[in-house]
């Protein structure tokens, strides 16, 4: 059904049914109040904000007395992150429907609403976001501070985006009951608060060997003075893997020890016991039978009092042993705190578990994306190309963005950039689909770029394929058929996707912000815009993804930003106007460099060198004359 525009029905929400115990119990179950922006829901906001024109827009929870803004474009950096339901326009949708007003100071409804002249807010376009049981949690909106009449493209475009927006909250209430079902119960209120720590330290992506470091650190202080973990080798033997101790200048002592205690196999008490017989181990000193004499001048070395020595069972196999130890003048340990590292134990197994599992899937999903991408762009003669694509670098955010080259039946170069809406194993099995339907749909060299893109949306539909990406598609062609190229004629269109950059020869460097189309998977039917652009000699045309953008401005002193992700993170790191701005200076500052210096500049410069926080795709083609000699990257033709 259609979204109209409000009518005093619509707008009949009072105090009471804002104040609704079933929504507030809902709202309240998402967890989503006071929460830290998520980039599935900025990505909604950006690409409401790009494709409405509009220069706010928000994702918004409310409850009783407030509208906390948990995903916000296009607000100052100092901005607070929310208002109250007073100042809210969203309190107009809590009864379930859209509101949608080209002047909201010529409606009596909202005239008079503080934001008008506190925010500025004059145009007011949202649409209601729901929980999974179908109460409205917030508004997913876009707001102009002159009159702006919404076109019916705008409307469909929200709708579609605060659906998917309530699919996205409908996923992560799955996420939290699934956890939720599996918590361990807890007893007393400090053995829950030791595990609540334990589990926010390990329940962090970590990699596997990350999580032996994890373990130490959170046993020292909390359990004991010094804690180390060995890992256990097929044969029995250890290997040390992490240690740490509460008087630091005693580590090396506790290190040097632990590499050369040996494989330790066969011992009666201890690590080399605890990894044949898989049971916690609690040892009380000074008097504890088993000990071996390297064991005992170890006790001496390092002070131990006492000791508990714990498995880490992985399916049922010892994968490695934790020591926990308290030096003299500690109190011992006792049967209480054998079941709790038991208990500790018991999660550690499973956290060590899913670190295996999410490294195997992280690098099945990056090879799965190496794979898909070409491994060969093609050399068409005088046309040099170049490409790029880095993971980012939590394993969770894997397989979204790709870029393609090919020649088609008729000898023309096709560019290709996307980026898959997700990340993981499935989105890099959708980007690989979507790779090969906009290929097949080109190939002939018959359908320009938005029958393209129209194509392959269309085909998505009609086989059911769940798709939301945006996309770009450009032509390289030729003036002059019968004639030596110089200049090129580039014809594109644009699924959504973020605009095509034009380095001079001179520096100068265009934004190519034609009008761009829906993202691919909102509305299969609806024709794309498609354009025109000049690509002179020896200039430059840069395709990316919007991750190239979202990255921190580098620091060239060195020194990097700590603030999280509260309205500075929101509004100035990851906003995509500042990062347009970054790379344009860059590529303006780039004349003169070679097209694979160039690409290797912009990714060194531009994402920071511990990995970048969404991965990036982008590709290049620079032209030549051809009726100068040929230069060695520039063709000849060769297919990928």
């Amino acid at each position: 059904m259609r979204p109209r525009p409000a009518t005093d029905r619509d707008i009949a929400v009072d105090s009471g049914a804002a104040g609704a115990q079933g929504r507030l119990a809902a709202v309240h179950a998402t967890q989503l109040l006071d929460a830290a922006a998520e980039e599935s829901f900025d990505r909604l906001t950006r690409i409401a904000q790009r494709l409405t024109g509009a220069p706010l827009a928000f994702m918004t929870v409310v409850d009783d007395v407030r509208s906390y803004w948990l995903s916000s474009q296009g607000l100052p950096a100092e901005s607070p992150a929310q208002n109250t339901v007073e100042e809210s326009f969203c309190q107009y949708v809590l009864a379930g429907d859209p509101l949608v007003l080209a002047d909201v100071t010529t409606d009596e409804r909202t005239a008079d609403n503080p934001s008008v002249t506190g925010m500025g807010v004059r145009a007011w376009a949202g649409f209601p976001v729901r929980t999974p049981d179908g109460q409205v949690l917030g508004s997913f909106c876009v707001v102009d501070t002159t009159v702006h009449p919404w076109t019916e493209e705008d409307v469909q475009l929200l709708e579609e985006l605060a659906a998917i927006a309530s699919r996205e909250v409908a996923l992560r209430m799955a996420t939290l009951e699934a956890r939720s079902a599996h918590a361990v119960a807890r007893a007393e209120a400090d053995r829950a608060a030791l595990l609540a720590r334990i589990s926010d330290l390990l329940t962090a992506d970590l990699g596997p060997e990350d999580v032996w470091e994890a373990l130490v650190a959170l046993a020292v202080p909390d359990l004991g003075d010094f804690a180390y973990v060995c890992t256990v080798d097929d044969d029995g033997g250890l290997t040390p893997a992490a240690a740490e101790h509460r008087d630091r200048p005693r580590l090396p002592a506790l290190r040097a020890w632990i590499d050369g205690a040996g494989r330790r196999t066969g011992e009666a008490a201890g690590p080399g016991h605890v990894a044949a017989t898989g049971q916690v181990e609690l040892i009380d000193l000074p008097e504890s039978p088993g000990l071996t004499v390297a064991q005992h001048e170890a006790v001496h070395l390092l002070r131990v009092r006492s000791a508990l020595v714990a498995p880490v069972v992985v399916r049922g196999e010892v994968v490695a042993v934790l020591t926990i130890a308290r030096v003299q003048g500690s109190s011992p340990y006792t049967e209480r705190d054998r079941e709790l590292v038991g208990a500790l134990m018991t999660r550690a197994g499973l956290v060590v578990e899913a670190a295996r599992a999410s490294s195997f899937e992280r690098a099945v999903s990056e090879t799965m994306q190496r794979a898909l991408l070409p491994t060969l762009l093609p050399r068409p003669d005088h046309l040099q190309l170049a490409s790029r694509y880095q993971p980012a670098e939590d394993a969770q955010l894997v397989g979204g963005d790709w870029y393609d080259a090919y020649l088609d039946a008729t000898g023309t170069t096709s560019l290709v950039i996307g980026d898959v809406a997700g990340h993981d194993i499935t989105a890099a099995a959708t980007m690989g689909q979507l790779r090969t339907m906009l290929r097949m749909a080109g190939h002939d060299g018959t359908a320009r770029p938005a029958q393209v893109l129209t194509d392959v949306d269309v085909a998505c539909d009609t086989l059911g394929q769940d798709v939301f990406a945006t996309a770009l598609v450009a032509r390289v062609g030729r003036f002059a058929p019968d004639q030596p190229a110089r200049d090129r004629a580039i014809v594109w269109s644009s699924a959504g996707h973020p605009p095509p950059l034009l380095l001079h020869d001179d520096g100068s460097v265009d934004v190519v912000g034609d009008r761009v189309g829906f993202p691919l998977g909102v509305d299969p039917q609806h024709p794309r815009p498609e354009h025109h652009l000049v690509l002179p000699v020896r200039s430059t045309l840069l395709l990316y993804t919007d991750g190239l953008l979202e990255q921190q401005e580098p620091d060239l002193g060195g020194r990097r930003s700590a603030d999280g992700r509260g309205a500075a993170a929101r509004s100035g790191a990851r906003d995509l106007d500042s990062g347009l701005s970054r790379l344009v200076d860059l590529l303006a500052d780039s004349t003169g460099l070679d097209l694979e210096s160039l690409c290797d500049r912009i990714m060194t410069t531009l994402l920071p060198a511990g990995g970048a926080a969404d991965d990036v795709a982008l590709i290049a083609i620079r032209p030549y004359a051809e009726d100068r000699p040929r230069l060695a990257p520039a063709g000849p033709d060769v297919l990928p």
